[in-house]
């Protein structure tokens, strides 16, 4: 009691200054409605965006939106980007706020699980499925079709339908989410929902049932005041991508990507239609910018430069002018040699029209003479002199371009991986993603390039792998059970590309259950980049994977590898 004087006391005093107006009113939009946020800050840069993203019922109803979110065309998009996500979206059709938030929750780790989140699609598609195991269950959980998905359907179904009181559905709802540590309690909280179930009358098999949806919730599904604010956010930058691509997705790679590193946002916007720029000291911010279809690589994206050098390019150029020259740069900027070789290095200076190997040459010269570049025009003519020696018409070879774009930038422009194995792509026996649909049921090949994985435990205490891959036209998913991840477990450690046959599932996503899996080289595939898990969680976070866990993996031998990820020997 004490305690809590005290603390009245101070709540008292510390709003002691702080008078509610009656006039007070909430400032009205263009459209006379009113709201309660801060206007979004206008984008930089001449975008020409503008609109109200607060606007929710234009967001709602807007077309383009709806069908991305239908056909799960979400990448980039928050929590709506993920393979399982995009596939859930698919197979709901989803393009209303309704749908999109129960899609937000079941989704979630307790839910799919439990197997509640596919019998949920099933209900969707098929109203005869949609039974309950109490006809008063359709009151209370009609709109989800009879399956829990919030954490407010345990309480709703614990104190209407079970008998608990609300206190104790509460409490029912907080131990079956993992927030009550009490084994004891616990065990008090099962106890009563036993004995309210017999005094109900209810068979064994619907109180086991009961238990066994509430129970799922232990891997923590959402309130549905949660998952209606993520699918409010959802909707919000769907629309963003539906319309302003570039923008949109230029700013997802200044924000160093999301569910995916930036390689996959890069050939996303290649494929929505969008032109990618290289770098260049003349027209590149510091971040990644979009404008109508054209994103121009920000500097940031340079690995090796840093943020001072890439700053001061900026500064320089917008105070003075464009650099006309690679001399007028290193005298304007006073780079470093090494950060002007990574910037010569990834097309930064193209703007300049003069080959990459010539303008190595040329930065040779410049700072081998330095003092004669900075007293230009008294030694104008031995450095002109210099720079004939050293043209040349040579340029990079279209693998090498791309290799120094890899290696500095993270990924490739000019060319997309997939794109040096034409021989293999353009077989009639390979199936394009954007074909995959049409053949569902049935055995096909396909070659991807790797996007992301998921490696779970089964039930069954097996391990299997999801490949996240892509081709030149979309997406696809490549299911690896359990026996087949056996055989060729060691060759999913690379980026590709890969070689699949196997079985196309549309019904359950864009898969394709593999049989066989082939990686058609093994050129520097970047393994750094994987990230695999070892929990039983397909929907659920990343595991981080550390670079010394791949120090230990070049210590193995294949049949220490295949033993080493599936605890099966090698055969």
């Amino acid at each position: 009691m004490y305690t809590t004087n005290i603390v009245k006391r101070n709540m008292k005093s510390q709003f002691s200054d702080i008078k509610i107006s009656k006039k007070f009113k909430l400032k009205g939009n263009k459209n006379g409605t009113q709201s309660i946020f801060k206007p979004v800050p206008r984008p930089q840069h001449g975008s020409d965006i503008d609109f109200d993203i607060y606007d929710l019922e234009m967001i709602f109803n807007d077309p383009a939106t709806k069908e991305l979110l239908r056909k799960g065309e979400t990448i980039g998009c928050f929590y709506v980007e993920s393979p399982g996500m995009r596939s859930l979206l698919k197979q709901l059709e989803c393009d209303t706020f309704e749908m999109l938030t129960a899609a937000s929750s079941v989704i979630r780790p307790g839910v799919a699980e439990s197997g509640m989140m596919q019998e949920f699609i099933k209900r969707h598609k098929d109203p005869s499925r949609r039974k309950y195991l109490i006809p008063e269950m359709k009151k209370y959980l009609g709109e989800t079709y009879g399956v829990m998905i919030y954490q407010e359907d345990v309480i709703k179904i614990a104190h209407h339908i079970i008998g608990l009181t609300l206190e104790e559905a509460d409490l029912l709802r907080r131990a079956m989410s993992g927030k009550m540590r009490s084994h004891k309690a616990m065990q008090a909280i099962s106890d009563r929902f036993q004995e309210c179930c017999k005094q109900k009358n209810f068979s064994f098999y619907v109180q086991k049932k009961l238990w066994e949806q509430i129970s799922s919730f232990a891997g923590y599904a959402f309130c549905k005041a949660h998952s209606a604010s993520f699918a409010v956010l959802s909707f919000q930058v769907t629309y963003l991508k539906a319309h302003y691509p570039a923008e949109f997705m230029a700013n997802v790679l200044s924000n160093r990507g999301g569910f995916y590193s930036a390689p996959v946002y890069i050939w996303e916007a290649v494929r929505i239609g969008i032109k990618l720029k290289l770098p260049c000291i003349n027209n590149s911010q510091y971040i990644y910018t979009g404008k109508q279809k054209e994103i121009q690589i920000g500097l940031m994206a340079v690995k090796g430069l840093t943020h001072n050098t890439g700053k001061k390019i900026i500064s320089e150029r917008e105070k003075t002018g464009k650099y006309i020259s690679l001399a007028d740069f290193i005298n304007r900027v006073n780079p470093g040699y090494e950060e002007t070789i990574l910037l010569i290095r990834c097309g930064a200076l193209g703007c300049f029209r003069q080959t990459r190997p010539e303008l190595l040459r040329l930065l040779d010269v410049y700072f081998r003479h330095r003092t004669l570049v900075q007293n230009g025009d008294l030694f104008h003519f031995e450095i002109s002199d210099l720079e004939e020696k050293v043209k040349t018409a040579k340029q990079f070879t279209i693998e090498e371009i791309c290799r120094n774009e890899n290696e500095l930038l993270g990924y490739m422009v000019t060319r997309h991986p997939l794109q040096f194995y034409k021989d293999y792509i353009n077989r009639n026996d390979v199936v394009p993603a954007t074909e995959m649909e049409n053949y569902h049921n049935q055995t096909i090949k396909m070659i991807g390039w790797y996007m992301t994985s998921k490696r779970i435990k089964t039930k069954k205490n097996k391990i299997m792998k999801f490949l996240s891959l892509e081709d030149l036209t979309g997406t696809f998913e490549a299911v690896v059970f359990p026996d087949v991840y056996q055989k060729y477990a060691e060759l999913t450690m690379s980026m590709g590309p890969y070689l699949i046959e196997g079985r196309v599932d549309i019904e359950n996503g864009n898969n394709l259950v593999v049989e066989k899996l082939e990686i058609l080289s093994a050129v520097d595939a970047l393994v750094v980049t994987q990230k695999d898990s070892t929990e039983n969680k397909w929907y659920g976070e990343r595991e981080i994977v550390h670079e010394e866990e791949f120090k230990i993996v070049k210590t193995l031998d294949q049949k220490k590898m295949v033993q080493y990820y599936t605890g099966a020997k090698s055969g």
